[in-house]
């Protein structure tokens, strides 16, 4: 047995309670053994006990990431367009696994990946993560998307987008419940942990971003098909019908859900439907994207960050749980390096930092499901564990700075020490 002590720091356990100064975590191989006040803990001694003084620290949970897209790195405009035709699944694979590694070391130790396709290249990084093979966060994935013909998450052009599962793509088109029922079984099939589904446009195709397109039928029978084998259903949806349809459906995510009004909101209270807002996805895109995608993306990203600026508030008055989901991939979003502004936009648009965090840890490991296993600094619970220097309850931005992560702790391994 490994022993390892980190002592002396300021812990933020992740549940949400005030921080606790000159704390005690002590890890056992891959599990936080104890944790507490330093006249709390018996803290292990001898030879083979590692002693890491925290001194002067902030010790928190690993951060868990519940909805980014590894096959892209922020392409936008002409660039993301293009590389469906410079890459195929196995170049694209390789591309990702750098980008893995980059996120863990920047703190993030559990990511939900929110659909890729592309051949299931996700199940194929899972794996090799699993084995040792490569190096990244723990890591979930969900395959292809499922959209109505022409809907959104489709990126082929017409002329190309006849064939029913496209290996170069992240989704496919299914019509009726019937297509959508089988295709969530091939996806649960070929290894996925979730099933991604799309309710309505968005702000990066053409149309009205709020228009809803599956029907519930369509959404409940791929619902069904997943919740029977034990899998979670996330579901794209920014205007109130496509939400309301895909609660109603038996969503356990909404994903974007920009433009819910005060209904939407009490049914995802009601039916525990976690929201991961994706707030950066928006806000980046209104700032970076005049003469890099097109001015119709441009405009429509602007009118949503209006909106999202007036209608978060009313989401957290009504009780509405928050994933940090940052949909890092698209535009202008790096893997491993923009994640973190994810949490910076909780804090800017209305949450306490302590708010942030806790959305960043305990809610986004509610979301993939592993809340019993990670998310908190809690005695049993994986040793996913940060050394931030500084307190992020002052500044949320020091979590994207690399220099400042001086400690990443994976399932009681030392990652990365800085």
């Amino acid at each position: 047995m490994s022993t390892i002590v980190i002592k002396g720091g300021t812990m933020i356990d992740g549940t949400g309670k005030p921080p606790v100064e000159n704390a005690v975590v002590v890890v056992e191989d891959d599990k936080i053994a104890a944790v507490g006040r330093a006249n709390e803990v018996k803290v292990p001694e001898g030879e083979k006990v590692k002693v890491i003084d925290a001194s002067g620290k902030t010790v928190m949970p690993g951060l868990i990431d519940s909805h980014v897209h590894i096959y892209t790195d922020g392409e936008a405009g002409d660039e993301f367009t293009s590389m469906f035709l410079k890459n195929n699944p196995l170049s694209l694979t390789l591309r990702c696994i750098p980008r893995l590694k980059k996120t863990l070391e920047m703190g993030i130790t559990s990511l939900k990946d929110g659909g890729c396709g592309w051949n299931w290249l996700e199940v194929a990084l899972r794996d090799a993560l699993n084995r040792g093979d490569i190096v990244g966060p723990r890591y979930f994935a969900a395959g292809y998307h499922l959209t109505v013909t022409g809907g959104h998450g489709y990126f082929l052009p017409p002329w190309l987008a006849n064939i029913p599962i496209h290996p170069e793509q992240s989704t496919v088109h299914v019509d009726g419940p019937d297509q959508w029922r089988k295709m969530a079984r091939m996806n649960i099939y070929n290894g996925t942990d979730f099933i991604k589904l799309v309710a309505s446009r968005d702000v990066i195709s053409p149309g009205i971003a709020t228009a809803a397109q599956a029907t519930l039928e369509e959404l409940t029978a791929a619902a069904e098909e997943a919740h029977k084998m034990g899998k979670k259903v996330m579901i794209h949806a920014q205007g109130p019908v496509a939400i309301k349809n895909a609660i109603k459906a038996g969503a356990d995510i909404i994903v974007h859900g920009f433009f819910m009004d005060e209904e939407c909101a009490e049914m995802m209270v009601e039916n525990n439907v976690i929201l991961e807002g994706t707030n950066w996805y928006v806000r980046v895109i209104a700032e970076k994207g005049a003469g890099r995608v097109p001015d119709w993306q441009l405009e429509k990203a602007i009118q949503t960050w209006e909106f999202r600026k007036k209608n978060f508030k009313m989401l957290m008055e009504k009780g509405v749980k928050m994933s940090f989901g940052s949909d890092a991939g698209c535009p202008f979003i790096r893997q491993g390096y923009d994640n973190f502004n994810e949490l910076r936009m909780f804090v800017e648009l209305g949450m306490t930092p302590m708010q942030a965090l806790v959305a960043g840890t305990k809610t986004a490991a509610e979301a993939i499901g592993i809340e019993d296993k990670t998310g908190t600094l809690e005695s049993g619970k994986f040793a996913d564990i940060l050394l931030i220097d500084g307190d992020p309850l002052k500044d949320i931005s020091i979590l994207g700075q690399e220099e400042k992560i001086k400690m990443v702790m994976k399932e009681g391994e030392i990652v990365v020490t800085r």
